[in-house]
């Protein structure tokens, strides 16, 4: 774990804050918005065709970065293209290519191993193309089947992630010693993305709550043009920063959780770079108001301390409380420095006992009033095809209260394909069986994470739960962003479970 902090990180981190800038700068100038897209997917073809480890990596940065996939996008006639989109099929055709070129001339190799955990996927596989197909049969019309499926091709990339973690199979490739640097690689980009999304919630947080008024306007138009996330007022001059990248913060939690307890750091400096990490994602987890991500938060912590306490670790479960009690303690007094900064002059107040059970107690805001008036349609909806599910595409009419919604229609009428209720929406869209099969190789690589005894294996099992838990009133589990984490964890746990050390 030490040894991803290093210059390598730092220059990462640099890196994403300058394609963040060119972002910015995009949505500036709309005339150069067209350049920049081309000039960002021919440069990552260029190092993705000299290198393919570098397209993916480049792939998974947008992935913790980029929420929504929207930070640079190409809009012909209305058919809005995204980078999330073009990364995609840029690394698959040329990691296709390489297979191509490689079965040409015989050089696959018949040792190459292959994932085991592969068949659990497949079930899956088949109930997605059900899926697809069923949507045809119940005409729920091609752009809504086309934009409520496209976010599931991400499973595909299981197989290039798995040639990038897997090293096995050399043919692909770097090969097994390789395959170990891809990973300290791909460690570097997901803790400078999570130090970036950290960084940059927390700018959003300081200018947001003082008197900058010549920027806020852009800034905020920027968040919602790109999908970065949300910028909403609380109650006291206080703003809530919410990405849907936020979900990364929360995975590298208890990632960091979990190597803090099975390794304990060797000096001082480990620690300190660790209680701070912490202390971020507990801050940017809070300021975030995002009750799917306390959700999260409580249900991974619970499963965290009920490992503990079956495998009888009376002494980590003290010393462990004492770290996050601390931890978010620095949280909150962090948060309270950044709104109370007094230059310039703060607008925004932050009483952070108020301000929480102010929203976990308000049921009336409109976004937790559409979500519950969505939910009896959309299990009326469930119930004409339970088990066979309603297919891509499926579309529920419901009642919202969202003011942007109330703009366009005055009884707030609102038709839609994507629904807030994740694992419903599965339900929904798959059939029942199709549900089950999803929950089952969740459950798989959990377990099969759980019982590698490592300080990775519990992190990455831990990330699934919170994906999971988080899932019931979001939507992480059929989207890019929980999709993408699910094949990391099964592949890296793949790894670990071959007895080949990721670190």
């Amino acid at each position: 774990m030490e040894n991803l902090f290093d210059r390598k990180t730092g220059r990462i981190i640099l890196i994403i804050f300058l394609a963040e800038l060119f972002s910015i700068f995009a949505f500036w100038l709309p005339n150069f918005e067209k350049a920049a897209f081309f000039i960002i997917i021919t440069l990552v073809l260029i190092l993705s065709l000299v290198k393919l480890e570098y397209g993916i990596l480049i792939l998974l940065t947008e992935l913790f970065i980029g929420s929504k996939g929207y930070l640079f996008y190409l809009d012909i006639g209305g058919a809005i293209i995204s980078i999330r989109i073009a990364l995609w099929l840029i690394v698959m055709a040329v990691w296709l290519g390489k297979i191509i070129n490689k079965t040409i001339h015989k050089e696959l190799s018949s040792e190459a191993s292959e994932l085991s955990s592969f068949r659990y996927f497949i079930p899956l596989f088949i109930f997605i193309v059900w899926g697809l197909i069923n949507g045809f049969l119940n005409h729920n019309g091609f752009s809504n089947i086309f934009f409520d499926f496209n976010g599931w091709l991400y499973f595909v990339l299981i197989f290039p992630i798995y040639d990038f973690i897997n090293p096995v199979r050399n043919n692909f490739l770097s090969g097994a010693n390789g395959a170990r640097e891809n990973i300290y690689d791909l460690g570097r980009v997901f803790l400078a993305a999570a130090a970036w999304l950290s960084f940059k919630t927390f700018f959003f947080l300081f200018t947001f709550s003082h008197d900058c008024p010549g920027i806020i306007l852009e800034l905020y138009q920027w968040v919602r043009t790109t999908g970065v996330g949300e910028i909403t007022p609380v109650e006291g001059g206080f703003y809530r920063i919410f990405f849907q990248s936020h979900i990364f913060i929360l995975i590298g939690f208890f990632l960091l959780l979990a190597f803090l307890l099975y390794q304990p750091p060797k000096n001082k400096k480990f620690f300190v770079f660790s209680f701070s990490f912490l202390v971020l994602a507990l801050s940017v987890i809070l300021v975030s108001f995002s009750r799917s991500f306390w959700l999260g938060l409580g249900v991974g912590l619970l499963f965290y301390y009920l490992i503990l306490i079956f495998r009888k670790e009376g002494r980590n479960i003290v010393r462990m409380s004492g770290v996050l009690l601390g931890a978010a303690l620095a949280a909150i007094i962090l948060t309270l420095v950044i709104v109370k900064f007094p230059y310039p002059e703060p607008i925004g107040g932050f009483n952070a006992a108020s301000l929480f059970s102010n929203r976990l107690s308000d049921m009336g805001e409109a976004a937790v009033s559409s979500r519950w008036q969505l939910l009896p349609p959309l299990w009326s909806s469930i119930k004409k095809a339970p088990v066979l599910g309603s297919g891509f595409g499926a579309t529920i009419t419901y009642e919202s209260k969202d003011p942007r919604i109330r703009q366009s229609s005055a009884t707030g009428e609102y038709t839609t394909y994507a629904f807030e209720w994740g694992w419903l929406d599965i339900w929904l869209k798959l059939g029942f069986f199709g549900l089950l099969v999803y929950l089952g190789l969740i459950s798989k690589i959990i377990y099969d994470g759980f019982i590698t005894k490592t300080n990775l294996g519990l992190g990455l099992g831990l990330g699934l739960i919170v994906i999971a838990a988080v899932s019931f009133f979001s939507p992480y589990t059929n989207h890019p962003l929980g999709i993408g984490y699910l094949i990391i964890a099964a592949t890296a746990i793949e790894r670990l479970k071959a007895g080949a050390a990721l670190a």
